[in-house]
């Protein structure tokens, strides 16, 4: 629902002011649409002028039949007889409101406390005391658990000890209510706190109800002033294309690496230069080598480093990051040396992700995306003992979220040390071996029949794939060889797709990722064998492969998923959108439709 009053106080008429060619109310609630979060979409009004230019432009209004003190109201009044159960409050004036943010606020009542939120909105981290002291401007604390205490147009708390550090948040106008909380606003009189501070959801506060905040640091532009609105017309004029798809890319790569047999007992020289005093070392190793006593005794622990085992049952969710990092800093003073992950993509991409939010502030779900990490991630070294990811030298970590599953993808990601070692892969089973070169052969797969594909990406797929080809289809290699080459498949395959990008078999394998778990190896090998049309050669290729190496390809996966479940992975793999971009083009929109997906889940 969108609360639509077209005689606003500070700026009368904004909403239906131009904004890049079409009103500000229609730019916001096309944004809210874009989303495909909501069942519908509303804009609730008491102007016939912003009614009608809703439905001309295709949209839903509802006109109010009462006059009404605030937006909350407005809602309540269109949604009393209707059969809902969670009402999103978006405000007329954001037409830059993401999905990311929204799927904060509704991932609120997805968690453990759920049953004790009767709303939940959102708040981003200020750090200008100009916009902290502007009364325009509404603050709010919350408690331990993210609960809000109160919201004000003053500073709070106010900073009587300036030496004490303190993140101030505002408050954004986004509300996600169980209709119930919002039936009952309607009915409660305002008290004094919300008629002297005039901010409505402190009517919440005064009647006992509890509102959980998420945060969200995504920007964009309010339309409060007309210099807003001079601001939004330029930054939707200026607003270019996503960085991950320019053509011309200035990524990092990792900066040292050794390989060969027996250099993984390189690592205490290694780590030595990068010491600090009373930091430890933190190490993350797959649980696998829990009871390995000779392969644990050549880590050579010093001080107060500690060593983590890490289960890697299944794939690494942000949760899990969160709870390795307040557990580090729960136990050490000091920002550890480094972050030293042994083991397989899971570790791989583990070790990268707490690097980086021991720096930055909040959950790792908030940076899940490209290029939201801010500050340098604490030294991290990644030891592979499984090869065919390519998480080693990716640009990414893929994590499962609250709500997606994605990549922490920025210029902090990738490991500042990798050690490649063919030794540290010997005993790997059979399957788990096929499907990890199996991820690298489809690596190299989608980059190479890919729109963003360019000399420097295919020179290092076209190595990999021949690779691949040499170790899973010549019987001339030795089990030595095979390790090393490997090793080194992975390598170039995850450096091809790092200056350029993957496609429809990751697209989707992230979907079964999200719903069901599937390990992301498995899952591409699982959405690979139906890609023919997309990757016929190649789909023939690797059938052979599995033939040969009489692996069984897990089947009918997607047998019994509800029809919930079917659209929560569709929404996942659209989601991806530079994948799909890659692998169709601009237009793969056209191709790739909400139908098209639900037909392949099916086949699977």
């Amino acid at each position: 629902m969108i609360p639509a009053r077209y005689g606003a106080s500070r700026f009368p008429g904004k909403l239906m002011q131009d904004l890049a060619g079409k009103p500000v109310i229609v730019r916001t609630y096309e944004a809210a649409k874009a989303t495909n979060l909501f069942d519908e979409v509303y804009v609730v009004t008491d102007s016939e002028i912003i009614f009608q230019e809703i439905e001309a432009n295709g949209g839903k209004a509802i006109m109010s039949q009462k006059e009404h003190d605030c937006g909350s109201d407005r809602i309540a009044e269109a949604v009393e007889n209707m059969d809902v159960d969670i009402v999103v409050n978006v405000q007329g004036d954001e037409p830059f409101t993401s999905r990311e943010g929204l799927e904060k606020v509704l991932a609120v009542f997805n968690e453990p406390d759920a049953d004790k939120i009767d709303l939940a909105s959102l708040m981003t981290e200020i750090h200008d005391w100009k916009e902290i002291s502007d009364p325009n401007c509404v603050k709010v604390i919350v408690d331990k658990d993210n609960f809000a205490l109160y919201f004000s147009r003053s500073p709070i708390p106010y900073p009587r000890d300036k030496n004490v550090e303190m993140q101030y948040y505002k408050h954004k106008g986004i509300y996600a209510f169980r209709k119930q909380a919002i039936m009952d606003f309607y009915r409660l009189p305002m008290r004094s706190l919300e008629a002297v501070e005039k901010i409505e959801c402190i009517r919440y506060l005064e009647y006992g109800k509890n509102i959980k905040m998420a945060v969200s640091n995504t920007t964009g532009v309010e339309i409060d002033t007309p210099e807003d609105l001079i601001r939004a017309n330029k930054l939707l004029k200026e607003k270019k294309p996503n960085a991950v798809n320019n053509k011309f890319r200035n990524f990092p790569m990792v900066p040292k690496v050794v390989f060969g047999e027996g250099c993984f007992d390189q690592l205490t020289s290694i780590l030595s230069a990068q010491k600090q005093e009373k930091a430890p070392f933190i190490f993350l190793v797959d649980d696998v080598f829990e009871r390995n006593k000779e392969f644990l005794d050549r880590i050579n622990l010093r001080f107060n480093d500690k060593l983590i085992f890490v289960s890697t049952e299944e794939e690494p969710k942000t949760s899990q990051v969160d709870d390795l990092v307040k557990k580090i800093k729960a136990e050490f003073t000091n920002t550890p040396s480094g972050i030293i992950g042994i083991g397989g993509g899971t570790v791989m991409d583990l070790a990268k992700a707490v690097s980086i939010m021991l720096i930055n502030k909040g959950s790792a779900a908030d940076y899940q995306g490209w290029d939201l990490v801010k500050q340098k991630a604490v030294y991290h070294v990644g030891i592979p003992t499984i090869s065919g990811t390519g998480a080693e030298v990716s640009r990414t970590t893929v994590l499962t979220g609250p709500v997606r599953k994605l990549g922490i993808n920025s210029d902090f990601t990738p490991f500042d040390q990798v050690i490649l070692d063919p030794e540290l892969t010997k005993g790997v089973p059979k399957n788990q071996w096929f499907y990890t070169g199996m991820d690298c052969f489809i690596h190299c797969v989608e980059s190479l029949n890919g729109t963003f594909l360019n000399a420097f990406s295919q020179s290092y797929g076209e190595k990999a794939y021949d690779l691949c080809k040499e170790i899973f289809l010549d019987d001339s290699l030795s089990e030595e060889e095979s390790r090393a080459k490997l090793m080194m498949a992975s390598w170039h395959g995850g450096m091809s797709i790092a200056y350029s990008q993957v496609g429809v078999a990751h697209a989707m394998s992230y979907g079964l990722g999200y719903v069901l778990g599937t390990k992301h190896g498995v899952g591409n090998c699982i959405v690979f064998q139906y890609l023919e049309e997309f990757y016929s050669k190649d789909v023939a290729l690797f059938k052979k492969m599995v033939k040969k190496h009489g692996v069984e390809i897990p089947q009918e996966i997607c047998k019994n998923l509800t029809e919930e479940q079917l659209n929560s992975m569709i929404t996942v793999a659209l989601g991806m959108v530079p994948l799909w971009e890659n692998a169709l083009g601009s237009n793969w929109e056209e191709v790739i439709t909400y139908e098209k997906l639900r037909e392949l889940y099916l086949k699977m």
